[in-house]
């Protein structure tokens, strides 16, 4: 609003113009409480926005908790000449014998010699020439040639293009000798090429390979063949030199034959569950110094963004519900050998932490470790459960969900908290704009009355000079 500085009423006994001015200010001052108002509202939108961010991340780590491949981790701990491996939560701890006998290898063509690589080898001028390649089990791609792409170099690069599950290169040998290579690129014995030209017998002559192919002038200068090997005594087949679930819940890359009988051992992986664990009890942690923060209480109701002031959200019910809602998890007994987190040892502070919060967890990595070295699978149960209804991470996960929803017809508590607080901020804002337009008006009244008045003073002024003058007149 803008401020009128001068009614030009000018100096003497009524100075109206500061008159005005501590009207204006009087006025105003109606303003403040709304603005204060407005302010804790923000700062409580911000306090719950910050405890959003830390239940997220708290239901981040447990959904991590969620996944049996997060805890029942498996590792190899053996090493090997012949093959490389991983290990799944699938794969069962123990110890195997692997032989590498023979790896698989993709089938390999070769043409005869070839004089120029530019030149056409085709008929030139044959219309509806087509180059037709099938590999193993899939689809035929055929392929439309001019008489450009029949070049060695053009073949090339046509076979390339087409995605024919083939790869097709130029090898050069001498000058005016050159060569046409055709790999498939799947391994197997099964994965075998077939080449056909139609409409160019010519070229057919030249590069067409495979099984009923009257004309064939490419030769196999290496067959494809499947990887075998034998795992604790049993013949393993595979197409691929990546060996799947032989033994189970392990992935083998072979990478030679072996000379003699390579052990394979599988051990648990404690290191990447500790790590999950101490995850989650990190989130649980922050989530408790959050809560710390945004309702500590320092002795005095007023607000401010000094750091002794009270927390924006300081005896807030809904931060008490939702950190109730969260304490139940931690205390509710689990089926199974293991019913508590204490017997894992995780463990709640009785006393205050460091920024002032209570009810942090504290964790002893060697009784962690332990658990999970000695009864994995009853670590696994604690956290696991069925997956439904019963489980740790189940049963945490669902109290998150429900604290968090803001989908459905229902909404979660945080976000009706912070609804009602953002319609509130909206009404402040109406309040504070009705108000200051009352005060507009206001001193617009008073703007008018006192230039009035301002007229009537100086008329009186000049009246009172006026008849001052007469009177002197009269005397002399």
């Amino acid at each position: 609003m803008a401020t009128i500085t001068n009614l030009n009423i000018g100096t003497g006994a009524y100075d109206l113009d500061a008159l005005y001015s501590k009207l204006e200010s009087l006025e105003s001052q109606s303003l403040a409480p709304i603005a204060q108002q407005a302010t804790t509202v923000k700062s409580q939108i911000s306090a719950f926005g910050q405890l959003r961010t830390a239940l997220e991340s708290l239901q981040t780590a447990t959904k991590a908790l969620s996944s049996a491949s997060a805890l029942n981790a498996t590792s190899i701990i053996s090493s090997h000449k012949s093959f490389t491996a991983t290990s799944s939560s699938n794969a069962s701890v123990g110890s195997y014998q692997v032989n590498v006998k023979q790896l698989a290898t993709a089938q390999c063509l070769l043409s005869d010699k070839i004089k120029n690589n530019q030149q056409p080898l085709g008929t030139v001028g044959s219309e509806g020439r087509t180059l037709t390649i099938s590999t193993g089990e899939g689809d035929p791609v055929t392929i439309a040639l001019n008489d450009s792409d029949t070049s060695l170099n053009g073949l090339v690069s046509a076979i390339n293009k087409s995605n024919a599950g083939v790869v097709a290169t130029s090898i050069k040998s001498n000058d005016g000798e050159y060569y046409l290579s055709i790999s498939a690129k799947e391994t197997g014995a099964n994965n075998t090429i077939s080449l056909s030209v139609s409409g160019d017998d010519q070229l057919q002559a030249l590069i067409g390979y495979g099984d009923n192919i009257a004309s064939s002038g490419m030769q196999q200068s290496s067959a494809g063949q499947d990887a075998l090997l034998v795992v604790n005594g049993i013949e393993v087949q595979s197409a691929s030199n990546t060996v799947v679930d032989a033994p189970y819940g392990v992935t083998l890359q072979l990478t030679a034959v072996s000379t003699e009988d390579e052990r394979l051992e599988i051990a648990n992986n404690t290191t990447d569950a500790v790590k999950n664990i101490k995850a989650w009890v990190s989130a649980y942690n922050n989530f408790q110094s959050v809560v710390t923060s945004i309702t500590k209480f320092a002795g005095s109701s007023s607000l401010s963004t000094d750091t002794t002031s009270n927390g924006p959200l300081m005896g807030n019910g809904t931060v008490r519900d939702i950190q109730n809602q969260l304490r139940s998890v931690l205390t509710t007994a689990q089926s199974g050998a293991i019913t508590i987190m204490a017997e894992l040892g995780i463990t709640q502070n009785t006393t205050k932490a460091a920024d002032g919060s209570i009810g942090t967890l504290n964790i002893d990595e060697n009784k962690l470790s332990a658990a999970l070295t000695n009864n994995p699978q009853v670590v696994y149960q604690f956290f696991l459960g069925d997956g439904e209804s019963s489980g740790f991470s189940t049963v945490a996960n669902k109290a998150l969900t429900t604290i968090l929803s803001d989908t459905y017809s229902s909404k979660g508590i945080l976000t009706n908290a912070v609804s009602a607080l953002n319609d509130a901020y909206d009404k402040l804002e109406v309040r504070y704009d009705q108000q200051q337009s009352r005060i507009e008006a206001t001193m617009a009244r008073y703007k008018t009355q006192f230039t009035l008045l301002n007229k009537v003073i100086s008329q009186m002024t000049q009246t009172k000079e006026y008849l001052t003058a007469q009177f002197s007149s009269s005397d002399d």
